[in-house]
């Protein structure tokens, strides 16, 4: 048990702290959430008490509309862990005062003081994580070219923030004033001095008179270079170009969906003999994606994430991992030892909360959101997501998909439309390319069908095909719904079909040109 006094003077020690001293809003949202529960009330604290009476927000505030109170949780439970975590006496703290995931009543706790020893000896909050990626640059020192020198100094202040956005990766960064010569020692001084397994050097040269910009990432344990590309420079904007540059950096190399980089990661320490603890989550996830998408690496990536979140209730990349796992769950009508709805929203709502700012952890949540009926709040948190990170590509399209499964068509269909033309130059098959087959993932129902030419045909071949495209180009959700109605009413269940006939014809309609479709019929075809 912790005295009222106690729990009082630990509220002032940490708001008296240099960490909340400057965060006003974190600071009147803790005292307010101590102070009701002091009073006998904490069971009955909620987000319209908290935003009206503590953050300051307008009477007519609706909860469902803003995600403001929820955001602030996070960030007051991330902050008290920092408290907690500094190296500060122990011997002033009596009792310790956190703030659980899944709801607004602190808690409180004596100190433990062999852990407070350990925290003083090094020791830090366990988390999970993946890769760290050093960045590199030509010293633009060496850059006559003006134009070209002021990219590369763009290029080192924003391609960390950038990379920072996604959460898959750790990011070191250059010391500025450090030269070194790439060929010879750049990669170990990566390794030895930051412990990154990958280098990411870009630099700026001139070819046939036109200058570009040439990247190149490389493994440092294994000096595999594992992508490399070259950018040609044109008269465009500065800053467009840098967001034509990251979104393909962002989509082809560090996406959680088809990122070159962490499927080699992934595959590097599956390969060794043992993998650290906190790689696991991240790269279960990744082989279930990218290499193995089928029930035994869905098993192991659910064992991964439930044994993580039991030992560590604040590691934020478990949480939200765990979250999209839910979803790959309900697509697949897995079946689990506990309420899926239940856990679903504990692990959405955990990950909004340990991840304030992250495309994924809103765009999870947006679409459990959805699943339990709150479709304003869905909508909005939609929106959110797809602002926070526009150039992850990959975050958008599992909206897309997991609202397909959803059945919520319409909504899927304009996020799709609105993904497609936004992408100049895809690198990977037109997803609207997909779109008869995203609901009946979990089961294969059409992809089982359309695996035979007897069964494709009969489900309208690639007419019908095409007639669905036409209409989601064009903009025709319900006219593209009335379609696939017709064509799905026509199939019977298939039971037992998993996600590796998924992956198959994902694979075989990427081979078709949509360009053409428009042109093709069954009899041409055939």
């Amino acid at each position: 048990m912790v005295s009222k006094e106690s729990i009082q003077q630990e509220l002032e020690r940490i708001l008296a702290s240099e960490l909340f001293g400057g965060k006003k809003q974190a600071g009147k949202f803790l005292q307010y959430i101590v102070n009701e529960t002091l009073e006998g009330r904490g069971e009955r604290i909620t987000q319209y008490g908290i935003a009206i009476e503590a953050l300051g927000k307008p009477m007519d505030y609706c909860p469902t509309e803003s995600p403001a109170v929820r955001v602030e949780a996070g960030r007051v439970r991330k902050l008290l862990e920092e408290y907690y975590a500094s190296d500060c006496d122990s011997s002033q703290h009596t009792c310790q005062i956190s703030l659980p995931v899944g709801g607004y009543t602190p808690a409180f706790k004596p100190v433990d003081s062999a852990r407070a020893q350990w925290r003083r000896l090094g020791g830090k909050r366990v988390q999970s994580s993946g890769p760290k990626v050093y960045i590199a640059c030509q010293s633009p020192a060496s850059i006559r070219d003006d134009r070209l020198r002021n990219i590369i100094y763009k290029i080192r202040s924003s391609m960390p923030v950038m990379l920072g956005k996604l959460g898959t990766v750790q990011i070191a960064l250059a010391d500025p004033g450090f030269a070194f010569s790439y060929a010879d020692h750049a990669l170990e001084y990566a390794w030895r001095q930051h412990q990154a397994e990958f280098l990411l050097y870009s630099e700026a040269a001139w070819q046939s008179e036109s200058p570009k910009l040439r990247y190149v990432l490389i493994h440092t344990l294994s000096r595999e270079v594992v992508w490399s590309t070259e950018f040609m420079i044109t008269n465009t904007e500065g800053d467009q170009l840098l967001d034509e540059m990251y979104a393909r950096l962002v989509n082809e190399v560090f996406s959680l969906y088809q990122g070159v980089a962490l499927s080699f990661w992934s595959r590097y320490w599956y390969r060794q003999a043992s993998m650290p603890e906190a790689y696991q989550v991240l790269a279960a996830h990744v082989r279930f994606l990218q290499d193995e998408a089928n029930d035994l690496s869905f098993n192991a990536l659910w064992q991964v994430c439930q044994k993580r979140t039991r030992q560590y209730h604040d590691d934020a990349l478990a949480h939200l991992h765990y979250a999209v796992a839910c979803l790959y769950a309900y697509m697949l009508k897995a079946d689990l030892s506990e309420s899926l709805e239940e856990l679903w929203q504990r692990q959405a709502l955990a990950a909004l909360e340990l991840n304030p700012g992250n495309a994924l952890a809103h765009a999870i949540f947006a679409l459990n959101c959805y699943a339990r009926g709150e479709s304003e709040l869905a909508r909005v948190e939609i929106e959110i997501a797809r602002k926070s990170n526009p150039l992850d590509i990959g975050c958008e399209r599992l909206m897309a998909t997991g609202l397909c499964a959803l059945r919520a068509w319409d909504k899927s269909f304009r996020l799709l439309n609105d993904l497609a033309a936004s992408i100049q130059e895809p690198s990977y098959p037109d997803p609207l390319r997909t779109v008869p087959c995203l609901y009946y993932f979990r089961r294969g129902r059409y992809i089982v069908h359309a695996a035979t030419e007897a069964g494709f045909n009969d489900l309208g071949s690639w007419a019908q095909f095409g007639e669905l495209v036409n209409h989601c180009r064009a903009g025709e959700c319900k006219a593209c719904v009335y379609s696939i109605n017709q064509v799905v009413d026509r199939l019977q269940p298939a039971i037992g079909v998993g996600l590796q006939e998924y992956v198959w014809e994902e694979k075989r309609t990427s081979s078709v040109n949509l360009n053409n479709l428009n042109t093709l019929n069954s009899e041409s075809i055939q």
